[in-house]
């Protein structure tokens, strides 16, 4: 049953209340790049002690970027865009944030870069297994690989993984998703692209979004796989 505005907004006020920093300003980069019709991911790199180092989100359909930062092409993603932005010889035991488990490319670039630490809010299950790369080579396999933190154990996980969908989910995608057991979130997906609520979604803020959806995130827990 769904809860009542009001208790969904409590509720959603709540878990982004206890949201350290460098959270908050991973979703409402992911946020922005939802409203500007990205896919909604965003990121950002801290110190250890979770001083912001530089945050960016997915332009992957912009038309120009921040200096530094990728944009108009399948490269610009919000990890790589934060990556792209940190020193060369710095330090390396930053922690990089993000909203959605890295695709291969991220996972890469991360592996590359001066990253101690990956934290992710939600899951991906197309992307398993990429951050691997201990398995290429027995150089790679003598490296430490980053510490991987995720999926968060909230709901945060499931909005995370469900807006980052509602502007990109292309057929060879959705079918892998049906595939490893995501049809209900695809089917929501789907549904709310033809009542147009993602539209809707995207005149409110993080909070408001996360607040709009609430209910239906509790749905998608409790779904069984399709």
């Amino acid at each position: 049953m769904d809860l009542p505005h009001a208790d969904a907004t409590a509720a959603a006020t709540r878990i982004w209340a206890g949201l350290d920093e460098p959270w908050r300003v991973a979703f409402a980069q992911a946020w922005e790049a939802l409203r500007t019709g990205n896919i909604a991911v965003g990121a950002c790199a801290s110190t250890p002690d979770g001083q912001i180092v530089h945050a960016a989100r997915n332009r992957v359909n912009d038309r120009d970027a921040p200096p530094g930062e990728a944009f108009g092409s399948a490269l610009a993603h919000a990890e790589v865009n934060v990556l792209a932005r940190l020193p060369f010889r710095g330090r390396r035991d930053l922690v990089l944030t993000t909203t959605l488990q890295p695709c291969l490319q991220c996972a890469a670039a991360i592996r590359l870069g001066p990253v101690a630490t990956v934290r992710f809010a939600g899951a991906d299950h197309y992307w398993d297994g990429c951050h691997d790369f201990a398995r290429l080579s027995a150089r790679e396999a003598r490296r430490a690989q980053p510490a991987r933190i995720g999926p968060r154990p909230d709901e945060l996980a499931t909005f995370a993984t469900l807006i980052s969908r509602l502007t990109h989910l292309p057929p060879a995608y959705e079918e892998g998703l049906r595939a490893l057991g995501d049809g209900p979130m695809v089917d929501l997906v789907h549904a709310m692209s033809g009542d147009g609520e993602v539209e809707r979604l995207a005149t409110m803020d993080v909070t408001g979004g996360l607040a709009y959806l609430w209910p239906r995130l509790a749905g998608l827990a409790e779904a069984p796989p399709a």
